[in-house]
C-alpha cells in the first residue's frame, strides 16, 4: 500500500492518503472474500508492516502478506478475480495505490493414494487407529514431495488446537506417532512407495 507521510494532527481527513487505512480495508476485504465462500476458502493476513510506525504520522507504506488457501482450484481463481475487484475499489476510496508481488503459488496437488495406503496400513498393523485428513497448510512436503517418495504424518493434538502457544498432545499420542513415524520410514527407505510422481489434476489414478 503507497499513501502519502503527513502528520496526524496537522492534515485534515479529506487530504489524507493513509496507507494504513488501505491496508485495514484489505484485511477486511480478506474476511469477507472467506465469508463468501464459506467452508472451502481459507484467507488470513499474518503479516503487516506500517511505515513510518509513529504514533503522530499517517502512514506512507503498509507492506502485508495476504494468503488464500482453498482445495479447489475454481474457488481460489473465483477469490483472486474478487479480490482484484476489491483493490481497485480500495484505492479509489483511500487515496492509495496498491502494488501487488505474487511470493508464491501452487495448484492442488494431492499427496499419491499409495503413501496414504502406505501410512494407513503401517497404523493398523500397529493397532493404531487412524483416518486421512485434508488439509490446506503447504507444509515443506509439498515441494519435497516431487522429488522424494513422501508421506505425511499428523498426531492428535488436544482440541486440534496447532500453531498456538495453547498446543499439546499427549506424551502417548507422540510415542505412538514415533513408533509409525518409524515403520513408514523404513518402508520407505525399503522402497516400498516407488518414485516420487506428480499428479495431475483430472488424471486417472486407478
Amino acid at each position: 500500500m503507497h499513501g502519502e507521510q503527513s502528520h496526524s494532527g496537522a492534515t485534515v481527513m479529506a487530504d489524507r492518503r493513509d496507507a494504513l487505512l488501505g491496508a485495514s480495508r484489505l484485511v477486511v476485504a480478506a474476511r469477507e472474500l472467506a465469508d463468501a465462500f464459506p467452508g472451502t476458502l481459507h484467507t488470513a493476513v499474518g503479516k503487516l508492516d506500517v511505515y513510518p510506525n509513529s504514533p503522530v504520522v499517517v502512514a506512507s507504506r503498509v507492506t502485508l502478506l495476504l494468503d488464500l488457501r482453498s482445495p479447489d482450484e475454481d474457488v481460489l481463481a473465483r477469490a483472486n478475480a474478487l479480490l482484484l475487484e476489491r483493490v481497485a475499489g480500495i484505492e479509489a476510496e483511500s487515496g492509495v495505490t496498491v502494488e501487488r508481488h505474487l511470493s508464491h503459488s501452487w495448484g492442488v496437488n494431492p499427496y499419491q493414494p499409495s503413501g496414504v495406503e502406505l501410512a494407513r496400513t503401517s497404523a493398523e498393523r500397529l493397532g493404531l487407529s487412524s483416518e486421512p485428513i485434508m488439509t490446506v497448510a503447504g507444509h515443506d512436503s509439498i515441494n519435497m514431495k516431487e522429488h522424494v517418495p513422501t508421506v505425511m504424518l499428523f498426531v492428535p493434538s488436544v482440541s486440534g488446537v496447532s500453531h498456538n502457544v495453547g498446543e499439546f498432545t499427549e506424551d502417548a499420542d507422540l510415542l505412538a506417532g514415533l513408533e509409525l513415524f518409524t515403520d513408514v520410514t523404513r518402508r520407505l527407505g525399503a522402497g516400498e512407495l516407488g518414485p516420487a510422481t506428480t499428479y495431475v489434476p483430472g488424471e486417472d489414478r486407478s
